[in-house]
């Protein structure tokens, strides 16, 4: 039994989380799947946390955005080393390519007048309305953190500047081709985007930042950064097709993967490739994916290479806290990858969706 696992999904609510919700899936899990469900989807009736409950993905939305300009660039549409002059001109400075968008290697300055990340901020202005410009004005007010190309730093507007290209390219929003190359195709049908509506579908857990309620807020605050809705299976979903190279040709799969060999911002290696983040994991495991942390929720998906272990998580955490990953996921990820075999005694009967495995 997977103890470091039961112990990271832990006994909910207590002051970490309200609720953890957790699905390993793969050829190296006993039966193909593992669900677990621990805690309470609304404190304030005491409903408890399932297996289906969706939730707000917040920065997972950005791989579905890179998915779409992949897609485009396979398409011939684009090409990653093209300047973002080219395609928006005069909206940023004329070194910038593609590609350092999409990899966060550009300089853009992770700075932005829509503070997402300030909770007193967020509690004042959550139910306003944001757009691009608004969401963009600071970092292309600011000069460059560093030449483009030279390190790397993860921001937002990198994201929100994809997603303009996306609609000069198309003619259409980024959130219809995710609906139409991804969504759809797919049928991943707990996974939306909301733009403007601050509900989400039944059944779908609570979150709270502080003890305040911010399950319902606009989500234009978060834009092509984080406006995402889904549910676990649908992640897996789009996690092994994605990886699997059923949405995008082997050259631009091949990206997802493709880091930019230079250095991050505070010292470190970078880690952020084109959509997709590697994390090497203390006991050598190397993992693929993305986290989104929003208030009241933190929700992500990884996997091996391979496919053979993928984790998807979501939590509701207490309050939002600073970290990336903060050390609820950072626990999860080590118990999931570091173990080979795990506990029955949580499992979820049909907890599987319908389309199984995929």
């Amino acid at each position: 039994m997977n103890e470091h696992l039961l112990r990271a999904v832990g006994r909910r609510p207590d002051a970490e989380a309200y609720a953890v919700l957790v699905r390993l899936t793969g050829p190296d899990v006993p039966g193909g799947v593992w669900t677990a469900a621990e805690g309470v989807a609304d404190p304030g009736t005491g409903e408890p946390a399932g297996p289906l409950h969706g939730f707000r993905i917040g920065g997972v939305t950005k791989v579905f955005v890179a998915t779409v300009l992949l897609g485009l660039v396979g398409e011939g549409a684009l090409d990653l080393s093209d300047p973002v002059e080219r395609l928006l001109p005069g909206l940023l400075h004329p070194g910038i390519t593609v590609r350092q968008l999409l990899d966060h290697t550009s300089g853009l300055a992770d700075e932005s007048d829509v503070r997402y990340n300030d909770t007193a901020w967020f509690l004042a202005h959550r139910n306003d309305t944001f757009t691009a410009h608004e969401r963009l004005a600071l970092p292309r007010r600011l000069p460059l953190a560093f030449a483009p190309g030279t390190r790397q730093q993860l921001t937002r507007a990198n994201y929100e500047v994809v997603a303009l290209i996306i609609e000069r390219i198309t003619g259409r929003g980024y959130a219809r081709e995710i609906e139409d190359r991804v969504l759809r195709p797919l049928r991943l049908s707990a996974t939306s985007l909301p733009g403007t509506d601050p509900t989400l579908p039944d059944p779908h857990l609570r979150g709270y930042d502080l003890g305040v309620d911010v399950t319902e807020h606009n989500p234009s605050i978060h834009g092509p950064a984080g406006e995402m809705i889904s549910n676990l299976p649908d992640l897996d979903r789009f996690l092994v097709a994605l990886v699997g190279g059923e949405l995008l040709p082997a050259a631009q799969t091949e990206e997802l993967f493709r880091l930019p060999g230079v250095a991050h911002v505070r010292g470190h290696a970078g880690y952020a490739a084109a959509g997709l983040d590697r994390l090497v994991l203390p006991d050598g495991v190397e993992v693929w994916g993305m986290a989104g942390v929003v208030h009241g929720a933190l929700a992500g998906m990884v996997t091996t290479r391979d496919l053979r272990r993928r984790l998807t998580y979501a939590v509701s955490p207490t309050e939002r806290g600073t970290e990336r990953l903060p050390p609820v996921g950072q626990r999860l990820l080590a118990a999931a990858f570091s173990e080979r075999f795990w506990p029955t005694a949580r499992m979820i009967p049909g907890a599987v969706a319908p389309d199984g495995d995929g």
